[in-house]
C-alpha cells in the first residue's frame, strides 16, 4: 500500500487516525494523530481510512471538521510523553535492503524534550577534530526536534555530541556536556532495539538542570607561607599604568585576526600569554581585582587559568559563579598585597 506525506491514515494497532508528516525510512513513517500526538509507525501498521469513513459517516464528520479554535501553533503543541522526564538525544537507525541482507545506511538524530521547560539549545557534532554539524535553536516543552542525519560509518567512528542547554526563563539553569558513543555501546544499543522491536535508542542528556555551585578558592590557603616570586615584571610602573585593564576578554577572535588557521594548542598559547600579561600588569599596579572572560567551551582555558592562579603570589582568591553579564564564562580575581 502506497502512502504520501499529508495522507490521512488509520493506525491499526491502536485504533487511531492521523496524518503522515514524515517518512523515517522505507518501511516507517511519522504520523501525527488528531489529538496532537506523534508516533513512528511501521507502514505495515497503516491503512487508508476512506472505507471506514464511508461505513461510518458520523465518524467521518467528526474527524474531518476543524474549527479555528482547534488549530494550535507549533510553539504550543505538546505531544504525549514517550520517555521519562528529561532531555534526550534520540537515534533512529534507517535500514536499507541489499539482496537478502538488511543493513543500517544512516541514523536520524533528534532532541526529545520530555520536560515542561523551554530551552535554548547549542549543538555540535564532532568527528576527528572536524565539525560535522552545528545548530542553535529553541526547544519547546514536550516536543521532539529533528537535528540531522549521520552516515552509519560516521556514528560508528565514535563522534562527540557536544551540547549546551539554557533555560529560556532562568539563565542560571545552564548545562553543558559532551556525549560519546563508542562502537561497542552503539552495537549494543542496536541489538537491544532489534530484540525489543523498537524504532530508536536514546541517551539521557539530563533530567533536571540545577544552578552550578559558586566556585571560590582562597589561594593564600593553598600556597606555602613563604613563596618565591620568580616571575619577571616586563613593564615599568609608568608603562603598566597606561596598559592596565580591569576586564580581559580571552576569546581567541578578540586576540588574533586569523585564528581560524591556528591549531587548538596555538590558540591556547595565545590566550594564556594574554592572561599572564594582564595578570602581571594588575599586580604591578596593585589593582584590587580583575575579571578574565574565558568562556565556557571545553573548559581547557579556565582550568589552566585556575591552575596558574593557584601558584601566583598576591592572589588572595578567585571566584567563578553565574553573572548576568558573563554567565559562567568568567573568573574574577582578588588581590591582597
Amino acid at each position: 500500500m502506497k502512502f504520501s506525506i499529508g495522507d490521512p491514515v488509520y493506525i491499526k494497532s491502536n485504533d487511531e487516525e492521523g496524518k503522515i508528516i514524515e517518512f523515517i525510512s522505507n518501511d516507517m513513517a511519522k504520523v501525527k494523530t488528531h489529538d496532537g500526538a506523534s508516533y513512528h509507525v511501521y507502514l505495515s501498521d497503516l491503512e487508508h481510512p476512506y472505507l471506514r469513513w464511508f461505513l461510518d459517516k458520523n465518524k467521518k464528520q467528526k474527524k474531518t471538521t476543524n474549527h479555528i479554535d482547534q488549530i494550535f501553533s507549533e510553539k504550543n503543541f505538546k505531544r504525549q510523553r514517550q520517555l521519562p522526564v528529561g532531555v534526550y538525544l534520540v537515534f533512529f537507525p534507517i535500514y536499507v535492503v541489499e539482496g537478502m541482507e538488511e543493513r543500517i545506511d544512516k541514523v536520524k538524530i533528534y532532541f526529545y524534550n520530555e520536560t515542561e521547560n523551554e530551552y535554548i539549545a547549542f549543538y555540535d557534532c564532532l568527528l576527528k577534530n572536524e565539525n560535522l554539524f552545528t545548530l542553535e535553536t529553541k526547544i519547546f516543552p514536550n516536543q521532539d526536534f529533528y537535528i540531522h542525519d549521520l552516515k552509519f560509518e560516521e556514528i560508528a567512528s565514535s563522534p562527540h555530541f557536544k551540547f549546551r542547554f539554557i533555560d529560556c526563563f532562568n539563565n542560571q539553569l545552564d548545562f553543558d556536556n559532551i556525549v560519546t558513543i563508542k562502537p561497542k555501546k552503539l552495537f549494543e544499543y542496536i541489538d537491544n532495539i532489534k530484540f525489543d522491536n523498537k524504532a530508536f535508542f536514546h541517551v539521557l542528556l539530563f533530567d533536571k538542570i540545577i544552578p552550578k555551585p559558586k566556585k571560590e578558592v582562597i589561594v593564600s590557603q593553598l600556597m606555602p607561607k613563604e613563596v618565591e616570586n620568580n616571575e619577571k615584571n616586563h613593564f615599568t610602573f609608568k608603562d603598566a599604568l597606561t596598559k592596565t585593564k580591569y576586564e580581559v576578554d580571552l576569546h581567541i577572535e578578540k586576540l588574533y585576526v586569523n585564528y581560524k588557521y591556528l591549531s587548538p594548542s596555538e590558540m591556547l598559547d595565545i590566550q594564556l600569554k594574554e592572561f599572564q600579561n594582564a595578570l602581571e600588569l594588575a599586580i604591578a599596579t596593585h589593582q584590587k581585582s580583575i575579571v578574565f572572560i574565558h568562556g565556557i567551551g571545553k573548559g581547557s582555558l579556565k582550568t589552566e587559568i585556575h591552575a596558574r592562579l593557584n601558584q601566583t603570589k598576591w592572589v588572595y582568591k578567585y571566584v567563578n559563579e553565574y553573572n548576568n553579564k558573563y554567565g559562567y564564562g568568567a573568573t574574577e580575581v582578588f588581590f591582597r598585597y
